[in-house]
């Protein structure tokens, strides 16, 4: 958080506000609060616990032209502001803007992204669309509505994924949302060290992905397709001996699978 914050004060465009919604007990991020406080205008909110949660009451109160969901773990380029509102400022002007995740080295993170930019569609949101990517103007998220409660980290469900697609996906209904690769946000690479944590939650996170899948009715064959992905990787690591890579893949592929079925 401390980190995002700092970046946050370095922007080039500051006509901004952040809104903070804090799910933790007691008063733990108070000294944050009050360090930032009078840099830019800061609005601390509580809510129950889930992400979607979280942002379905920041969004009740926001009141810029803009809006974007930063995660508490990721970071912005000095630029990054200015840049996502140069977006909306060319013609014609898309509604929605999404980017890529990047870690340190500059490599992607969080994900596989997409090299070519392009218009954002049912099949290739997939790698052109992460949360703290997305900009969106205010009157498009009013009209998307609220992030389903029921998927992502905290939701209380075993779908702890996919909150995001699925909001794009419901965003495509009536909205052009269009992909800039070198528009990019910066965020560790969970998978470059796969921990016990890493591995057990991959079960939830394929369960949320596939029930976004479902949800959005995609063709069988794109479901065998997604399902292929985990099984193939499973095969490959456990044969060259990364088993904890191989569990990961594993768990994945089962939680696809129910989250399909």
């Amino acid at each position: 958080m401390e980190r995002f914050l700092e970046k946050l004060d370095l922007q080039t465009y500051r006509n901004f506000e952040l809104i903070l919604v804090d799910q933790n007990d007691g008063d733990p991020l108070r000294p944050l609060i009050e360090k930032y406080k009078n840099r830019f205008p800061l609005l601390h909110l509580r809510s129950e616990r889930g992400l979607s949660r979280a942002r379905n009451v920041g969004m009740r109160r926001a009141t810029g032209d803009l809006v974007a969901f930063p995660d508490d773990d990721c970071w912005y380029a000095p630029g990054v502001l200015e840049q996502a509102v140069g977006y909306f400022r060319r013609e014609p002007a898309p509604d929605v803007v999404t980017g890529r995740s990047v870690d340190e080295r500059g490599e992607d993170a969080a994900g596989s992204f997409d090299p070519e930019e392009g218009y954002v569609d049912k099949m290739n949101v997939w790698n052109r669309a992460i949360s703290f990517t997305i900009f969106l103007k205010k009157e498009v998220a009013d009209d998307i509505g609220d992030f389903d409660e029921e998927i992502g980290v905290g939701a209380g469900s075993i779908y702890l994924s996919g909150e995001e697609t699925d909001y794009v996906l419901r965003a495509l209904k009536r909205f052009k949302v269009y992909y800039y690769p070198e528009f990019t946000v910066y965020h560790a690479n969970p998978l470059r060290q796969i921990t016990p944590q890493i591995i057990a939650r991959a079960y939830k996170y394929g369960c949320g992905f596939g029930r976004v899948v479902s949800k959005h009715d995609y063709p069988i064959a794109f479901k065998l397709r997604m399902l292929a992905r985990p099984l193939a990787g499973t095969m490959v690591y456990g044969t060259v001996g990364q088993f904890s890579r191989s569990k990961y893949y594993w768990n994945s592929f089962r939680g696809r699978l129910r989250g399909m079925l």
